[in-house]
């Protein structure tokens, strides 16, 4: 690991949880990818879903843990150059490759796996520039 928790600075990981995480509003809008993704997961978008501010506050959950171990991985005060590409061998190696394989058993399109996994894409590279440009 880079970093052990000691070295970690948590206001930097909060605010790049947080700026990571709801770029989604608009990846998953109508006005970005809200409509192939719907056709492809078989959302009907005329049926208003329920609990989605629950939604909502849940995953910042997931979003912070992310953002520990993508902390935990490029260490302490990283530059971009590392934590972009750390960020994008993250997104590509491990996330993209995971959905593809679960999406493979699943009868999921490519678009839905495209979708999907460029959004995580541009999470990593928020929580990458943020946790290197972040003045310690």
């Amino acid at each position: 690991m880079g970093a052990d928790l000691q070295q970690l600075n948590w206001l930097a990981i909060i605010v790049a949880a947080l700026a990571s995480y709801f770029p989604g509003a608009i990846w998953y809008s109508p006005i970005g990818f809200l409509h192939p993704w719907a056709r492809e997961l078989g959302v009907d978008l005329g049926v208003k879903p329920k609990g989605v501010g629950r939604r909502v506050a849940i995953g910042l959950i997931p979003a912070l843990v992310a953002t520990i171990a993508f902390a935990l991985v490029v260490g302490p005060h990283p530059s971009l150059s590392h934590a972009v590409a750390r960020a994008i061998v993250i997104a590509i190696g491990f996330i993209a490759t995971s959905f593809a394989i679960q999406y493979l058993y699943e009868n999921r399109g490519p678009a839905f796996w495209l979708i999907n996994a460029g959004y995580h894409l541009v999470q990593f590279l928020i929580m990458g520039a943020i946790l290197a440009l972040w003045p310690w």
